[in-house]
């Protein structure tokens, strides 16, 4: 039977490292400065920004895995760029964007069940951002919807494309990272096209 996932809890105390720009959360990039703005427009609630910048990625950045594609984007202003990305390549956008407009945001990760992978595993990534005038944390799966997935900005009750069944062996981890994890980043990072890397996906956050 599924769980709800544990309680998610920041890597390391403070919000410094939940701000930085890197070179995979290009955020001081032009093209996100400029889509972050173009999203948020003059809206001053801090919710509404988050709503607007996680609807734009689940619905205008589709899932590399839904879609004919051979792109295999890791950086924030590729994801944009290209306009697809795998699920944590999606969300390197979302914080990314995120982080543009002062919202502290970091990752979290899942192990699903997946007919690709030789190990019968791969790894789904979602977002989480800092409300400050909640102060709280709100999961985000921009993963993007379809018939049977459908996920939201709720601060209430966290929102998941999926929900891990421990007894078949998924989980998911308690930690919102500051920075993506490295197997993820050296994955995209050397893959020449998705083709070549979709039945190897990685299936933990180690290694």
């Amino acid at each position: 039977m599924t769980a709800e996932p544990p309680l998610l809890v920041p890597e390391r105390p403070g919000l410094d490292r939940y701000l930085e720009d890197t070179i995979i959360v290009d955020w001081q990039t032009p093209a996100v400065l400029e889509k972050a703005r173009a999203l948020v427009g003059d809206a001053a609630d801090e919710l509404d920004r988050v709503k607007a910048m996680f609807g734009f990625v689940r619905d205008e950045i589709s899932d590399s895995l839904d879609v004919e594609t051979d792109a295999v984007p890791c950086s924030a202003s590729q994801v944009l760029r290209e306009g697809t990305g795998l699920s944590y390549a999606k969300c390197h956008l979302l914080v990314a964007l995120l982080r543009s407009r002062g919202i502290p945001a970091g990752f979290g990760y899942q192990r699903l069940r997946s007919d690709r992978p030789a190990g019968g595993f791969a790894l789904h990534g979602f977002a989480a951002a800092w409300l400050a005038g909640r102060e709280a944390w709100v999961v985000l799966d921009p993963r993007g919807d379809t018939d049977e997935i459908h996920t939201e900005v709720d601060v209430e009750q966290p929102s998941f494309a999926y929900r891990p069944d421990p007894e078949a062996g998924e989980l998911s981890w308690p930690t919102i990272f500051a920075r993506p994890a490295r197997r993820v980043v050296d994955l995209l990072d050397y893959a020449d096209s998705l083709a070549r890397i979709r039945d190897h996906l990685p299936d933990s956050i180690d290694g």
